[in-house]
């Protein structure tokens, strides 16, 4: 094997090992961040804005589908201070792919489950969303969060009871 031929494995097999360790999380890191999301969640179905602003950075963006992006702590708290006068959720957020690099981690989930709008009853729930988290002071926070809904037929009114 000339040198060439050597030097080129030596880079193809450096950039593969790098190219790996930069996007696959390990398994506690992603066992952290699935739980920061599983602690949005609790929040979210317990309609609590403080511990909704617990899993959140102190400079994090909510960006709701159709609403006003909120920033920083105090619009975050002022956005889901609405979204919980709105309405009643219960929802379950199903894990679709998790990568990090360094001290960021890119979630992509989809949920599910039920939401009442106050007022005038339930609706089914399916959504995804895109989470951006970071590390803050060592911990994992949420950093931007985006969800919409996929295309697809109409929402129909659920048959849930509320």
């Amino acid at each position: 094997m000339n040198r060439r031929n050597r030097l080129t494995i030596l880079l193809c097999t450096w950039l593969m090992l790098l190219a790996g360790t930069m996007s696959i999380a390990s398994a506690g890191e992603k066992d952290d961040i699935r739980a920061v999301i599983k602690a949005y969640e609790k929040a979210l179905n317990a309609s609590d804005v403080e511990a909704v602003l617990g899993v959140y950075a102190p400079d994090g963006v909510f960006m709701p589908s159709g609403k006003p992006t909120a920033t920083g702590t105090a619009g975050v708290r002022e956005a889901y201070r609405g979204v919980f006068r709105a309405l009643d959720l219960d929802v379950v957020f199903h894990f679709e792919d998790i990568v990090q690099r360094g001290d960021l981690a890119f979630v992509r989930t989809t949920s599910s489950g039920r939401i009442v709008i106050i007022g005038k009853g339930p609706i089914e729930n399916h959504t995804r969303e895109l989470f951006v988290l970071r590390k803050v002071d060592g911990e994992w926070k949420i950093s931007r969060y985006m969800f919409n809904e996929p295309t697809r037929p109409p929402k129909k009114k659920c048959d849930y009871k509320s």
